[in-house]
């Protein structure tokens, strides 16, 4: 019985390693290096949404490994190194892949740092050594902020952080400047997603006919939607400061009734942002409810709930107990642009007029000494 067992196991093994060599039937195939266990994670991603669509855990052997993915439609991929037992998931710098239907893509390097060949938009992109050579020196900088994140050596952050933006803007002209020479390129829509707001809303407008209406077609159109609402949520920014008057909104309660900004007024009010998918806005509900409690009778909090569906905002609300005026946004981008939330939560404390206090984004203990200092 146990020669059985072994005889088994070995003609597994030598199954999964013909299948590694023998590449050719997959779409997916790669080979990679730095590995401490041996199989990875492929996760399947939808690139408009990117929303996850799968994941499959794959062997790898003598560095090799192979796999087939739906390629009925446009996807992304991004690989990971399986953990043993309960370990954490190391997520990398890597990009997520992009796959064409029909396509075969080879992924190599090590696993730190893959890259891609094999397709039309990565043996181009591999050839653009100026662009190459620019996401290398960028990707430096990134490690060394990292670094420094780590021992919280702030002045060494901040000076990165000037280098990091400048080499950002470099790199994202580079790719603008490829997309104006190769406007029908699948290339140049591959690079449309990685811009700068202002350089990508200038690139949509050199992109091709051609290329805009392809299979990248719907990834372009949203990608330029994205760019356009950020560069509204950017100059929206320069109003939404202290003292300035919080801009009017028009949202339904749990009623289904028309709740608008000067209802508010008499009293301070904490817009809150949040989402039932957002785990730090959740987090923060326990104190949010202590210090409502403690300072009902002089603040109103309105909870502005986005990104959600009606039933989700509903069941959230029940669920957690929420005491306060409990707003539905949904996936309307007004408000959200309006108040250029670029982060959840994101708190907004107004004054009695309707004017803005101070802006707090995350979860911060500094809203809650704000609020003694007020109120004490």
């Amino acid at each position: 019985m146990e020669n059985k067992s072994k005889l088994t196991l070995f003609a597994i093994f030598v199954m999964m390693a013909c299948a590694c060599t023998n590449q050719n039937k997959y779409n997916v195939t790669g080979e990679i290096s730095g590995m401490e266990n041996d199989s990875i994670i492929i996760y399947t991603i939808e690139p408009v949404t990117n929303k996850s669509i799968k994941s499959d855990t794959v062997p790898v052997i003598n560095n090799r490994f192979a796999i087939n993915v739906p390629d009925t439609s446009l996807i992304s991929i991004y690989l990971v190194e399986k953990p043993k037992g309960n370990g954490a998931i190391r997520m990398y710098e890597n990009p997520l892949f992009l796959l064409l239907p029909g396509e075969k893509i080879k992924i190599h390097g090590n696993i730190n740092s893959l890259s891609a060949s094999g397709t039309e938009i990565y043996d181009k992109l591999n050839e653009a050594t100026d662009i190459n050579s620019k996401k290398a020196e960028l990707s430096e900088q990134r490690k060394k902020f990292a670094s420094a994140f780590q021992i919280q050596d702030k002045k060494v952050m901040d000076s990165l952080n000037v280098i990091i933006k400048d080499l950002s803007g470099q790199l994202s002209k580079l790719k603008l400047n490829y997309i104006k020479n190769n406007p029908n390129s699948l290339l140049s829509a591959y690079l449309f997603k990685g811009l700068k707001n202002d350089d990508g809303i200038e690139a949509e407008k050199l992109l091709g006919d051609d290329i805009k209406h392809s299979v990248l077609g719907e990834m372009i159109s949203n990608t330029a939607k994205n760019y356009k609402k950020f560069e509204a949520m950017r100059k929206a920014a320069e109003n939404i400061k202290p003292g300035n008057p919080a801009p009017d909104f028009r949202l339904k309660n749990l009623k289904g009734e028309e709740i608008t900004l000067s209802s508010f007024k008499g009293k301070y009010a904490l817009l809150d942002f949040w989402g039932t998918w957002c785990g730090w806005c959740i987090k923060g509900m326990p104190d949010m409810k202590k210090y409502y409690s403690k300072y009902k009778n002089k603040l109103e909090i309105v909870g502005i709930c986005c990104r959600d569906t009606e039933e989700k905002w509903r069941k959230g609300v029940k669920d957690m107990e929420l005491p306060w005026t409990n707003l539905y946004n949904g996936n309307s981008d007004k408000i959200v642009i309006d108040y250029a939330v670029s982060g959840y939560p994101t708190k907004i404390l107004l004054d009695p007029q309707g004017r803005i206090v101070e802006i707090f984004v995350g979860e911060s203990e500094d809203l809650y000494k704000k609020l003694d200092d007020l109120f004490k």
